[in-house]
């Protein structure tokens, strides 16, 4: 492998020195898609939905994937009756704001909506100002 030092291809670039590592093709690098061994058994699955008992899933193989179930059921089941503390509970809820946030978005992104009576004092200010620069013009001698 080459290291290429210009970004352009024009360098020479250099062989890594490699000699400790073996080369391997492609194909070990990959990543098998159904992995042996990590389905759990018909019966775990009956067992777990109800319709087995312990006993008749324990008959196979599926030993250590029952002892991982319970495992798994009784550290969930402490976990539930994990209580937050009064105090702690308070704190959090005092915290919190009393209303609702509102998002606040800038002026050039909101809804433009024109009222008649905002549209007559826009089109009043015009004519105003369109008068008075008239005016203006031909006051001014040349």
């Amino acid at each position: 492998m080459f290291d290429e030092l210009q970004p352009d291809g024009l360098g020479e670039g250099r062989e890594r020195d490699r000699s400790g590592q073996p080369k391997r093709p492609l194909a070990d690098r990959e990543v098998p898609l159904n992995p042996p061994n990590t389905s759990i058994a018909d019966a775990v699955h009956a067992w777990l939905d109800g319709d087995a008992t312990e006993s008749q899933a324990r008959r196979g193989e599926s030993g250590r994937d029952i002892d991982f179930w319970k495992r798994l059921d009784e550290d969930l089941a402490a976990r539930r009756r994990l209580r937050t503390p009064a105090h702690l509970q308070a704190q959090i809820m005092n915290a919190l704001p009393m209303h609702a946030p509102t998002l606040i978005t800038p002026w050039w992104r909101r809804e433009f909506v024109v009222t008649p009576s905002s549209a007559i004092v826009v089109a009043t200010a015009l004519v105003v100002m369109a008068a008075a620069a008239t005016a203006l013009v031909f006051r001014l001698p040349n």
